[in-house]
């Protein structure tokens, strides 16, 4: 329990760094965004990561034959939530300039990178156990 918290700590905590360095790269390279384009993915990204991680944490706490189907589900979950928001942001919010695309994906691929880095730690001390 002590190390989930700690590890939701450390993705608010990579959010937060994450949305300052996204602000900034928005503010000084000449992309055409402002703050508020930021805000749904800079909002978004996080909580699709917490709530997969969350299905995560409730799989590893179940017999061991029954981890691995947890482990898929979680992949599964962070995309299908993934493609809903592309949807949204793209389609129904219309927002598919350059800028945003490149935002879009960067953040993508950092928080899924992030989330496969805390599911690999979280199964190698599981595994040494």
């Amino acid at each position: 329990m002590k190390s989930s918290v700690r590890i939701f700590i450390q993705l608010l905590l990579f959010s937060i760094l994450l949305f300052a360095l996204s602000a900034l790269a928005i503010y000084v390279l000449p992309a055409g965004l402002t703050f508020r384009d930021l805000l749904l993915p800079g909002i978004g990204f996080p909580v699709i990561i917490a709530l997969s991680f969350l299905v995560f944490i409730f799989g590893i706490k179940r017999k061991a034959e029954r981890q691995p189907l947890f482990t898929m589900i979680t992949i599964g979950l962070k995309f299908v939530l993934s493609s809903i928001f592309a949807l949204t942001y793209f389609i129904i919010l219309k927002r598919t300039g350059p800028g945003y695309i490149v935002l879009f994906f960067l953040l993508y691929l950092a928080f899924t990178v992030y989330l496969l880095k805390l599911m690999l730690k979280v199964l190698k001390v599981r595994s040494l156990k």
